[in-house]
């Protein structure tokens, strides 16, 4: 137990510690007072860099890199070396684009010295490209994905598999959803296929027509899948005492939705909408909260929810300003108990669990147990 919740998941914290900056010190190289996260900060005039409240995205500060010129080549980028990564990498980071003049070609994330790029491209609009280089000819190949528009966060992330091997794959996320279709089959092979070094902001402009801003937060990069997005779900054989509803809240990986340790302690915002209840941090339902905290390293939490009546669907919802947004339609009418059944009627139901009738024998043996605590109370 831990805050009256129960810790029911706990991931290796390792998966993220290769790099992470939420750009709270309000700086952005390690000589800066208080110490940035960053080796190096590189504009090229009239280009600026800096750390500040309009690139902030959650908290109080963000990076934004403002591109004035036309002129194709280095713009301006943050950069930090770290001890290779030999088999995989992953990168993330929430990005905004505004104050848009011209468009262009612009590669905004960078991976070293594989040469692993995001980029925007122009086909005809602006899209999302993730490119890399295959092969003894070391040519760059590229996906595609969805549009990009001005003035609205997306949060971005790719990862590379099969570094060395010939075996190797390259995938890209926007706001949860994989875009384009996964390179795979990519000869990744040689001593440039590792990444010890990674460059955020613009690095490199081909075209060098785009002008206009980028702003960057919580950028992380790791050796395995990160956090991406948050879940609730119904624990099919699990549930609290009489008219209460136990709920897992977790973190999920975009590539393959299993579970991922959260990288700092993440408080997690709780609410109902479409309908009347609360949440708890107990099985009896006696301690209402409204937010629960994910540890640092920790993936899943149970608490329990309690509906006040039974008047159609309600919709459960769990955001943090780092993760995407979950939300869990529940049908109170399955778990209230009935008129007149003061020990809480038989075990509940719900539409949005899967596999719920298969779990029907755990829920009525749960159900027996506690209707014989309670007569023997």
């Amino acid at each position: 137990m831990l805050g009256g919740c129960l810790l029911l998941s706990s991931l290796p914290a390792a998966a993220s510690d290769w790099f992470a900056d939420d750009f709270e010190t309000g700086t952005l190289v390690v000589e800066d007072s208080p110490a940035g996260r960053w080796d190096d900060a590189v504009p090229f005039s009239p280009n600026t860099l800096a750390s500040g409240t309009a690139g902030a995205h959650r908290g109080r500060y963000g990076f934004t890199v403002v591109d004035r010129d036309s002129v194709s080549g280095s713009q301006a980028s943050i950069n930090v070396v770290r001890a290779s990564l030999t088999s995989e990498f992953h990168m993330r980071s929430w990005l905004r684009m505004r104050a848009v003049g011209t468009t262009g070609n612009v590669v905004l994330m960078q991976g070293l010295p594989m040469l692993v790029e995001l980029r925007l491209v122009l086909l005809p609009g602006l899209r999302w490209e993730l490119a890399a280089r295959s092969g003894s000819g070391r040519t760059y190949v590229s996906l595609h994905g969805s549009d990009v528009a001005a003035d609205r966060w997306y949060l971005v992330e790719f990862g590379i598999r099969g570094l060395g091997t010939t075996s190797g794959e390259a995938r890209l996320w926007v706001d949860g959803i994989e875009q384009g279709t996964a390179l795979s089959g990519q000869d990744f092979r040689g001593a440039a296929n590792m990444v010890e070094q990674v460059m955020v902001g613009e690095p490199w402009s081909d075209t060098g027509t785009f002008t206009g801003s980028f702003d960057f937060d919580d950028v992380r990069v790791s050796a395995a899948p990160m956090a991406s997005r948050l879940e609730l779900q119904r624990p099919v054989a699990a549930s609290g005492s009489s008219g209460c509803l136990a709920v897992e809240v977790s973190l999920r990986s975009s590539e393959n939705g299993t579970l991922a340790p959260s990288p700092y302690d993440a408080e997690v915002a709780l609410a109902v909408n479409g309908g009347a209840g609360d949440f708890h941090e107990d099985a009896d339902c006696d301690s209402p909260v409204a937010r629960v905290v994910l540890p640092k390293g920790g993936s899943e939490r149970r608490v329990y929810f309690h509906p006040k009546d039974s008047g159609g669907t309600v919709t459960l919802t769990a955001s943090h300003g780092d993760f995407l947004p979950a939300s869990l339609s529940v049908d109170p009418a399955n778990v209230l108990p009935g008129d007149g059944d003061e020990d809480g009627g038989g075990p509940w139901t719900c539409s949005s669990a899967p596999g719920a009738f298969g779990g029907l024998p755990l829920l009525l043996g749960a159900w027996l147990w506690r209707a014989h605590r309670r007569r023997a109370r």
